[in-house]
């Protein structure tokens, strides 16, 4: 497995992965039909369409095997702070370190635009994925919480949230 820098050229595959995970470990976090009518053809539309406007400088990164992507992470910069977007990890891929190894790439990234802070949203109710943020050193921010609307699905999201100067400590 090698982590790369992504592009459009790789949309398709990462659609793939953010749909085989938001599957597997959304279900009964969001409602079954917003899951059941998620397709990769609308969530590489929905990549395509976000990558356009996002927030500069961002930087996306595939985990890949023999040029299939197994994960994906995406960086945005917000002040002094950089922002995990999103992170994924196919769930074939997963307890393989994937999610680590983007996770320890990425704060590479922030820490290389001068941010001196990270942080991520997460679904409320995902408690795999915060313990995973947990395992690595994040901690939960008191008042980080907000109502995020996913494809109409109200839902709540918490913040956590990681000093780079003591960025993955936690890491075996």
């Amino acid at each position: 497995m090698r982590i790369r820098f992504g592009g459009q050229q790789d949309m398709v595959g990462l659609a793939r992965v953010h749909l085989a995970t938001r599957q597997a470990t959304y279900r009964g976090l969001l409602p079954d039909e917003v899951l059941d009518a998620m397709t990769p053809e609308s969530l590489t539309a929905w990549w395509h369409e976000y990558l356009a406007q996002a927030p500069k400088p961002n930087t996306l990164l595939v985990a890949d095997v023999d040029g299939t992507p197994q994960g994906f992470a995406l960086l945005q910069k917000a002040g002094q702070r950089g922002e995990v977007f999103a992170i994924h990890v196919h769930p074939q891929a997963q307890g393989q370190g994937v999610g680590r190894r983007l996770m320890e790439q990425g704060l590479g990234v922030l820490r290389s635009w001068g941010c001196d802070q990270a942080l991520l949203w997460v679904l409320a109710d995902n408690h795999g994925a915060q313990g995973f943020y947990r395992k690595l050193g994040w901690t939960p921010i008191p008042e980080g919480s907000r109502i995020e609307d996913i494809d109409g699905a109200l839902v709540a999201e918490v913040c956590y949230e990681l000093p780079l100067t003591q960025a993955m400590e936690h890491l075996p």
